[in-house]
């Protein structure tokens, strides 16, 4: 005779439970992540397209870094080419009053005055790293200590060859210089300051007094070269004016690519909330139906329809 057990009565309620709440606790995931799934596997076929639109989104992110990099470099390398043209341009002036009194007075402070903000607007650096360096900017551009190292050494000796800017790459396949490098900026202004700090110190010096005649024709001579340097850096200033433009377009460009890769990943991604909301609140009256029949199943037994 077949067996009738009174056990097996609540099984597929327990089944619907199992079922309600699963469903509930994946709708509350979704909800509260609002993403489809934790792993790839929940993605199915779309889920090679994800990892290659992620590793493309990361790609995107590190030039966006590189770039904000860029546009911080280039503006302190704007302010530091600004003071270097002002230093020059000052220079200019009080070396053509120096002739206006015929007097030799001061030349020797203006002179240092001019090295000392060449120097320090050249050796600027961020990072440990100088941004006048070109690909040598692990150390400074200008070496010596004072304008006396100045007169006493060869112009080679104190501005290093850093014939090369360093380049970044700010987009796919796209690379821009970082800068212009010391030696094309300044080399023609200290140039200048060097011979008129050699003739300081030479045997037509020192500057002083009533400027005799070799003294006028040096500093008049000076007047010209100190134009063409002071224009030297205007003209630097001008490209590191062009490059932040071109830095500029790279990161409007960069941040539309970057909104495009989003609200691509997203579309795989994200979930609809109004859409999960719906389940969410099904899957609760599902769970709580399924609980409320298995506690009256629960209680039944087939002694208590036998007589």
């Amino acid at each position: 005779m077949t067996r009738i057990s009174s056990a097996m009565i609540p099984m597929a309620s327990v089944a619907d439970i199992s079922r309600a709440q699963q469903e509930l606790v994946e709708a509350s995931r979704q909800s509260s992540s609002q993403t489809r799934s934790d792993d790839l596997k929940g993605y199915g076929r779309e889920a090679q397209t994800l990892v290659s639109a992620e590793r493309m989104y990361s790609r995107l992110k590190g030039f966006e870094g590189t770039v904000r990099e860029m546009t911080t470099r280039l503006q302190i390398q704007d302010v530091a080419l600004g003071r270097a043209a002002d230093a020059v341009d000052k220079l200019k002036q009080e070396l053509f009053q120096n002739l206006s009194l015929d007097s030799g007075e001061g030349i020797q402070a203006q002179l240092e005055e001019a090295f000392a903000v060449l120097k320090d607007t050249m050796n600027t650096n961020l990072g440990g790293r100088y941004l006048f360096g070109g690909v040598m900017n692990d150390r400074a551009p200008i070496s010596a200590d004072s304008i006396t190292d100045l007169a006493a050494n060869p112009l080679s000796d104190t501005i290093g060859d850093s014939s090369d800017a360093q380049v970044m790459r700010v987009e796919e396949g796209r690379t821009v210089a970082a800068g212009v490098v010391a030696d094309d900026v300044v080399t023609q202004a200290m140039a200048s300051i060097k011979r008129l700090a050699e003739l300081h110190q030479g045997v037509d010096g020192p500057f002083g007094g009533d400027l005799s005649q070799t003294q006028r024709a040096a500093i008049e001579s000076e007047l010209t070269a100190l134009s063409a340097g002071f224009n030297s850096i205007l003209s630097s200033q001008a490209e590191n004016g062009r490059l932040t433009q071109d830095v500029d377009a790279a990161s409007t460009r960069l941040t539309s690519r970057l909104n495009a890769m989003d609200e691509a990943i997203g579309g795989i991604v994200n979930v609809d909330l109004a859409e999960v909301a719906v389940r969410l609140n099904q899957a609760q009256f599902a769970y709580q139906s399924s609980a409320s029949v298995f506690n009256v199943l629960r209680g039944l037994s087939l002694l208590n329809y036998i007589d």
